[in-house]
């Protein structure tokens, strides 16, 4: 495939709270850089620009994001920025952005993939990306890539993996919700299941011909959506959609769904857990500890940080607040930032 037949769609507008207190609503983890002094929005650029040329890359986000985008990727044409006037899911985000996609560029083969995920072995994912391209561009089938998975994880969902159609790519039997400790094990131990990682690749007329099948209103809304001059009304057609995921307004309903299988250190950097295995755990400046061992320490205050006698620890500084968390309680933390939210919006108590 020819460069110019080809497109890519980074998705960069989603929130959370799993890295408080230094990814937050206003700057969430795409954007942070404690990466190797870039973020992962620009490792994931870096990676993606040797599929296709940076004309034929556009990013979705939203308005509040819009200026970090621009900043962080000067690379990117400012038109390629593209904004979605609310949060709807992937859904009518994918749907939108790819009718987009279609009035500027034609039927090309896109390719999605989130931006806020760490990749191990550059090569290998290049390798795969490329085998899903080309498969996409000769098809019918909707593309997905599936992470080998490396533990019975219960956080993500998983793709079954059917006959090969061509080498190294096979039918999509189903998708299956993330699963109970005891599934996962079996899946692990079936090895016909990878991790869904929410990367897709296809040619957009058969996306919109299986989109159209599975979920009319979306198809119909997005081209309408990329065919309104006037952004007011845009920004109405775009609210009056569904607030849906692509898996399940599309994928797990369409015929035709093909996963390459990848095997390159993939991390959706989804825990403070996950940040350590990808940056190391080196201290910062200021900081010490006695070797307890398993003790993370990152900040960005400046700060000096001492841990005695502590282990299995993360000690995360940021002008947003200070996090000492339990190396096993990191599914609690989304909880405690909810009391805190709740705290930041209750009127101060007067003095008694």
């Amino acid at each position: 495939m020819r460069p110019a037949d080809r497109a890519i769609l980074i998705l960069a507008g989603g929130a959370g709270t799993r890295l408080w207190p230094l990814s937050t609503d206003a700057s969430p983890k795409q954007f942070l850089r404690i990466f190797g002094g870039r973020s992962l929005l620009e490792h994931t650029f870096d990676r993606l620009a040797e599929i296709a040329d940076p004309s034929h890359v556009f990013i979705s986000t939203n308005a509040a994001y819009r200026d970090s985008v621009a900043r962080l990727l000067p690379a990117i044409p400012a038109e390629n920025i593209l904004v979605e006037p609310a949060r709807r899911n992937t859904g009518p985000a994918i749907a939108a952005c790819c009718a987009e996609i279609e009035k500027r560029c034609g039927n090309v083969v896109v390719g999605i993939f989130p931006s806020d995920h760490a990749i191990g072995d550059v090569p290998a994912f290049l390798s795969v990306v490329r085998s899903a391209f080309e498969f996409a561009a000769e098809s019918d089938h909707l593309v997905t890539i599936g992470l080998g998975p490396t533990e019975p994880h219960t956080g993500y969902g998983y793709l079954e993996l059917g006959d090969e159609i061509v080498a190294g790519i096979h039918r999509l039997v189903r998708f299956v919700e993330k699963p109970t400790r005891e599934r996962a094990e079996e899946f692990i131990a079936d090895g016909r299941y990878l991790w869904n990682g929410g990367m897709f690749v296809w040619r957009l007329g058969v996306f919109f011909d299986a989109l159209t099948t599975a979920a009319p209103e979306i198809a119909a809304l997005a081209r309408r959506f990329a065919c309104e001059g006037d952004a007011t009304a845009a920004a109405s057609i775009f609210e009056s959609m569904p607030s849906i995921s692509i898996d399940y307004a599309l994928m797990e309903k369409a015929a035709r769904v093909a996963t390459v299988r990848g095997e390159f250190g993939w991390s959706d950097v989804g825990s403070w857990a996950a940040v350590a295995r990808v940056i190391g755990d080196s201290l910062p400046p200021g900081a010490v500890t006695d070797e307890s061992p398993g003790v993370f320490v990152l900040s960005e205050t400046g700060r000096q940080i001492a841990v005695v006698g502590a282990k299995n620890l993360f000690v995360i500084d940021s002008p947003n607040g200070l996090l000492v968390l339990g190396a096993d309680s990191g599914e609690r933390l989304s909880a405690v930032v909810k009391q805190l939210d709740r705290l930041d919006a209750s009127p101060p108590r007067k003095p008694t």
